[in-house]
C-alpha cells in the first residue's frame, strides 16, 4: 500500500530535522566540545518531547516501515508499535521516562492521526479545518469560521504532515504532482493539499469534515436549512422517481442535503453511488457505493464512465454521482438520459444557472457541436433543481424540457412560490411506497 512506499521519504525528511533543545538552545543528538575542555569528552544533549517524537517516528519508519504498515492495515495489534516507541525512546534518551505519559500517543497520532489538528477532527461542531502555514489555521464552527490555535514546530514539520497525510491515504504529492485530493474513510475527511511549485508561500492544507450520523430532513428543519412546508416538499420528491440536481457556492450544504435527501428514499430503492472520492457515506440500505480506481492505485483504472456503463446491468434504480467539478457532468447526462433517476451536487450561484454550468463542464468530453444534443437530453432528464446559499435552501425550481425556438429551459419555480399540485403532480403525491412507481 502506499504507506510502505513512503516510508524511505518520510524517514529522511524526519531524519533532517534539527530541532533546538528547549533547555540548551542547540541542536538536539549532537555533541559539543567546548573551548578548554577534552576533546574526547563528549556531552549529550537530550531532546523536548516534540523534538523526541520527530526522532523516534523518524527511527521507526526507517528500520519497521512493515510493521507500520501491518498496524495501519489492522492485521497487527497496537500494542507492538507500543513497545517499540518504548524501547527507541529509551535509546534516544534518558529523560524519555519523564514524557512515557504523552510519548507514546503523540507518536501514533503523528504516524495515524492528526497530530496537532486530532482533537479538531474528532469535534462533531467542527465542519472545516484550513491551513496556509505552520501557525496560520482557520475553522467552521457551527458554520462560522475563526481561527484555530493550531501551531506546527516548523515549516518542515508542517510540510511532512501535509504530504503524509495524502500519501497515507493513498493519493501523489510532489513537485510534478503539486495537487492532490483524497478521502479518510474512518474519519469522513475530505482532504486537499497543495504544495511548491503550485503553492508559492508553501504547502496549504483543506480538510472537509463530514458527520459521523448523516443530518435527516428533519435534523435540517431543526438547523435553519429548511422549513416544514419544504422538508415535506422534499421527502415528496424522494418518494418519486424524479432526477434532481443540488446547486450552490463551496460549504453551501448541498452534500449535507443530498444525504438526507437520500435517507428519506424509498427503503428498497436500488442505489449506485459513484464517487471519486468517497463523501457522502450512505445508511439507507439497498446502496452501492462505488469510487473510481486511479492509476496510481496500480492495475486497471476504473473511471466514472465504466461505473456507470457497468450499473446498466445490476438493476439499479437510482444513480448517485456525488459532487460533479468537471468530466463528471456528462457521465451524469447520460446517466440522466437512460431513463434512471440519478442524484448530484453541481457549483452554481442560481438554480437557473446550474443546467447552463453542467452544459459547460461537459463540452470539453463531448464531441464538437453537440451543443443543442446535450440541452436536448438536459430538458428531458434532469426535472428539479435545488438551490443553497449559506446552509439554506432559497430555491427549487421545476424544468419541464428544453425550448428549441426559444433556446432556453421551461423552469418553473415551486418554491418559495405556491406549489401548484395539478401542474407538478411529484409535489402532491402522498404516498409513501417502498421502492420507486410502486
Amino acid at each position: 500500500m502506499p504507506l510502505v512506499t513512503s516510508q524511505a521519504w518520510l524517514a529522511e525528511k524526519l531524519a533532517g530535522y534539527r530541532l533546538m533543545d528547549p533547555y540548551t538552545g542547540r541542536q538536539t543528538g549532537t555533541t559539543e566540545h567546548p573551548d578548554g575542555e577534552n576533546p574526547e569528552r563528549e556531552t549529550r544533549r537530550y531532546p523536548g518531547l516534540s523534538d523526541l517524537v520527530s526522532i523516534i517516528c523518524s527511527r521507526i519508519l526507517t528500520a519497521e516501515p512493515g510493521l507500520v504498515a501491518e498496524v495501519a492495515s489492522g492485521r497487527t495489534s497496537r500494542q507492538t508499535l507500543h513497545s517499540l516507541i518504548a524501547r527507541t525512546a529509551e535509546q534516544e534518551s534518558m529523560r524519555a521516562g519523564f514524557f512515557q505519559a504523552d510519548l507514546q500517543q503523540q507518536v501514533m497520532d503523528f504516524l495515524f492521526g492528526y497530530g496537532p489538528l486530532q482533537s479538531y477532527v474528532e469535534n462533531e461542531t467542527i465542519s472545516d479545518i484550513d491551513g496556509t502555514a505552520p501557525d496560520e489555521f482557520t475553522m467552521k464552527i457551527n458554520g462560522q469560521r475563526q481561527t484555530a490555535p493550531i501551531a506546527f514546530a516548523d515549516a518542515k514539520a508542517y510540510d511532512t504532515f501535509c504530504r503524509l497525510v495524502i500519501i497515507r491515504n493513498g493519493g501523489i504529492i510532489n513537485e510534478n504532482d503539486s495537487h492532490c485530493r483524497v478521502t479518510d474513510e474512518k474519519y469522513r475527511l475530505r482532504i486537499n493539499v497543495t504544495v511548491p511549485p503550485r503553492s508559492v508561500n508553501g504547502p496549504t492544507i483543506s480538510i472537509r469534515k463530514h458527520r459521523r450520523q448523516s443530518y435527516n430532513l428533519q435534523d435540517l428543519v431543526n438547523l435553519g436549512m429548511l422549513n416544514a412546508q419544504l422538508s415535506g416538499l422534499l421527502a415528496e420528491l424522494a418518494r418519486t422517481s424524479a432526477t434532481v440536481l443540488f446547486c450552490g457556492k463551496g460549504a453551501a450544504g448541498k452534500t449535507t442535503l443530498l444525504r438526507a435527501f437520500i435517507q428519506a428514499m424509498p427503503p428498497l430503492e436500488r442505489i449506485l453511488v459513484a464517487e471519486s472520492d468517497s463523501e457522502l457515506f450512505p445508511e439507507k440500505p439497498c446502496c452501492l457505493v462505488q469510487r473510481i480506481k486511479k492509476s496510481n492505485e496500480g492495475g486497471r483504472p476504473v473511471s466514472l464512465r465504466d461505473l456507470i456503463a457497468d450499473g446498466l446491468t445490476m438493476s439499479l434504480d437510482t444513480y448517485c454521482i456525488g459532487e460533479i467539478v468537471g468530466e463528471e457532468a456528462l457521465e451524469f447526462i447520460r446517466a440522466a438520459y437512460s431513463g434512471h433517476r440519478c442524484l448530484a451536487t453541481t457549483h452554481a450561484d442560481c438554480a437557473a444557472d446550474a443546467l447552463d454550468r453542467l452544459l459547460t463542464l461537459a463540452r470539453p468530453g463531448a464531441q464538437a457541436g453537440n451543443d443543442l444534443l446535450l440541452r436536448r437530453m438536459l430538458g428531458r432528464s434532469v426535472r428539479y433543481i435545488v438551490c443553497l446559499r449559506d446552509f439554506r435552501v432559497v430555491q427549487v425550481l421545476r424544468n419541464h424540457n428544453y425550448l428549441e425556438k426559444e433556446d432556453a429551459y421551461d423552469l418553473v419555480e415551486i418554491w418559495p412560490a405556491q406549489q401548484n399540485p395539478a401542474a407538478d403532480p411529484a409535489a402532491g403525491q402522498l404516498v409513501v411506497p417502498l421502492v420507486p412507481g410502486s
